[in-house]
């Protein structure tokens, strides 16, 4: 039996028709701003946003500055920004560099459609409503569209970020998942991965899912992206297509449902329902 694929265009294409809808009930597009450095892919995922942007009917502004800016002048730019009349939601690029961690402190709540503000993460952390890291709530939202129950199924997370790892084991703990959080570091990692019904990768390294992995029912969740000989690929290696029971591919999977995803935020924000 061939594997169940998990597009994200089906599901982003989806997502896209509600936020369309909900963006002419407000009668005007929302705007995002991203902010971040001169760095190429930063660059690269913020001009896609930027594309993408009038596919969902709302606006993208990215306000670049160089790498020499002074941290004092990044966090006013971030408090600024988030101040504008027409702005409805900021994301900032991460990881920033060590000295400019705190920017996201700067970012008011109410406009914090990427959960990057420590007081926005405290929701997440006590169950309370409120905005959820775009990544971790497309794979969420990516599982849902496919009729991937999640209600006491074991799953496994490979990778303890903050944009990913820790808030997604929140979310999959919330929705009465029962939850083991992994990482590069631990030990017998593709033994602990073996049992998992839904196995999750965000760590940015290429080929680190092999087929040891995983089994006959595994649905695994590729998050991971890496440039290996100037192509995008995942962690997952190639070989688990055909042993898992479903796989979301990279490019393809994940991906196109954080950007719907991010503007479904956004909408929430315009809407004050956050």
């Amino acid at each position: 039996m061939s594997p169940l694929l998990l597009y994200g265009k089906p599901c982003a294409e989806h997502l896209a028709e509600s936020i369309a809808n909900s963006v002419t009930e407000l009668g005007f597009a929302p705007k995002l701003y991203t902010i971040g450095f001169d760095n190429e892919q930063w660059l690269q995922y913020t001009t896609s946003l930027a594309k993408s942007a009038t596919r969902y009917s709302v606006e993208v502004q990215n306000i670049t500055v160089s790498q020499d800016v002074l941290p004092e002048e990044f966090f006013k730019l971030v408090k600024d920004t988030c101040a504008n009349a027409d702005c409805c939601g900021v994301m900032l690029q991460q990881p920033l560099p060590t000295e400019f961690k705190q920017a996201v402190n700067f970012v008011d709540v109410s406009v914090d459609v990427d959960c990057q503000n420590p007081l926005t993460c405290a929701k997440l952390y006590y169950g309370q409503d409120g905005f959820r890291p775009a990544t971790a709530q497309a794979v969420i939202n990516l599982l849902d569209f496919y009729n991937i129950e999640l209600q006491g199924k074991n799953v496994v997370i490979v990778g303890r970020g903050n944009a990913v790892g820790k808030p997604l084991a929140l979310m999959m703990i919330a929705r009465n998942a029962t939850v083991t959080v992994c990482h590069t570091k631990t030990k017998n990692l593709a033994k602990v991965c073996q049992n998992a019904d839904i196995l999750i990768s965000a760590c940015g390294k290429a080929g680190l899912i092999t087929s040891d992995f995983v089994n006959n029912n595994t649905i695994v969740v590729d998050v991971g992206l890496s440039f290996v000989g100037g192509k995008s690929c995942g962690d997952v290696s190639p070989e688990v297509y055909d042993i898992c029971a479903g796989y979301s591919p990279v490019p393809g999977g994940v991906g196109p449902v954080t950007r719907a995803t991010l503007f479904e935020n956004l909408i929430k924000a315009a809407k004050g329902d956050r």
